[in-house]
């Protein structure tokens, strides 16, 4: 059971109403909860006033970019993916599968009264949903989604807004044995994003040379233990939005990552013969999505108008679906693009 912070116990001592914390996290039911966090929100809404307008906080505004280019990129999008069907989610999800499933804090979460949270990861979504469709058909899935997620950790980076539009795309399948239910699947999703590329360079984007890089997440791990390095010295340190941070953390402990599964360089080499306009590589030295990736990852960094490399396509395999359905053997490969982000830095 976790303790109340600083914050909570002054809150508790400036109330006069000690246990609060307690009785609130766990001993009232959570109906009873829901119950009384309405009444009270009813009462305070009675209460509050007419925002200003110009004062808006960058949670609450409208994105800078036309409504009409999103439906441009969505279009370029679905039409990239046939093999995947497109599904549009609700804007919420049950209350703690970001943090059950993919281990985010839930301060980073918007999270609703009503036993859901915002959407932070639509990709979450449609792993519940792949899995209940798994159960009841057992063919492998494939879903993809255009969503406005929400996520309320501080950015810093130009370009980064607390909620953006993602493209994102799942498969769900059971595990074929030496690794062909992967290779298959991620020259799948690559093929897609690919395709993608080439339409929205046709739609007044530029999105050149772009690199595909596969790591092999256990093996990176296994080299960072035998350095002295621990998963949570890398929760501590590395951000997915934090550029140059793997990069910094690695030099500074002198550690050289390399190696990774065969197979992977035989995938490099496929896919380099069926698309010579991209770059595919090996690279271990990769940090980013340590523990919340279980296996092999993809990451997809074209080259901008501006001359730099952005990562605006990841992905990787997890171990949602098989947690979800009880079985080990499930695999599932999730993957996005930030079609906000290339909206912004790819037009040409």
């Amino acid at each position: 059971m976790s303790e109340p912070s600083k914050i909570v116990r002054r809150i508790e001592s400036e109330a006069g109403v000690p246990g609060l914390w307690q009785a609130l996290a766990h001993r009232i039911p959570a109906s009873d909860l829901h119950s009384l966090l309405l009444e009270v929100f009813q009462s305070r809404a009675a209460g509050s006033r007419l925002p200003v307008p110009r004062n808006a906080s960058p949670l609450l505004r409208p994105s800078e970019l036309s409504a009409r280019r999103f439906a441009e990129f969505d279009r370029a999008a679905f039409a990239s993916a046939p093999e995947f069907e497109a599904i549009d989610l609700s804007p919420v999800t049950s209350f703690g599968v970001s943090h059950l499933l993919g281990g985010q804090s839930q301060n980073n979460i918007l999270t609703a009264i009503r036993n859901a949270e915002v959407l932070g990861d639509s990709t979450i979504a449609m792993a519940i949903e792949a899995a209940g469709r798994r159960q009841a058909l057992s063919d492998v899935v494939r879903l993809c989604a255009s969503h406005r997620v929400m996520r309320l950790q501080p950015v810093g980076f130009p370009g980064f807004t607390p909620h953006f539009r993602l493209f994102a795309m799942v498969t769900a399948g059971r595990d074929t044995g030496s690794s062909q239910f992967e290779a298959a699947e991620l020259r799948v999703h690559i093929r897609a994003y690919l395709r993608l590329f080439d339409e929205l360079n046709r739609c007044g984007f530029s999105i050149q040379s772009p690199l595909v890089e596969f790591a092999d997440m256990p093996a990176v791990e296994e080299q960072l233990v035998q350095s002295g390095v621990s998963r949570e010295d890398i929760r501590a340190t590395i951000r997915a939005h934090w550029p140059g941070g793997t990069e910094r953390f690695l030099s500074e402990r002198n550690i050289k990552l390399d190696g990774g599964s065969p197979w992977l360089e035989a995938l490099v080499l496929r896919l380099s013969q069926e698309f010579p306009i991209a770059r595919f590589r090996v690279n271990m030295a990769r940090l980013e999505g340590l523990g919340y990736y279980t296996n092999f990852t993809i990451r997809i960094s074209p080259l901008a108008p501006d001359g730099n490399r952005y990562p605006v396509g990841d992905g990787g395999f997890t171990d949602w679906t098989a947690r979800l359905m009880n079985n080990r053997k499930e695999r599932l490969l999730i993957s996005g693009v930030g079609s906000e982000f290339l909206c912004r830095k790819y037009l040409a």
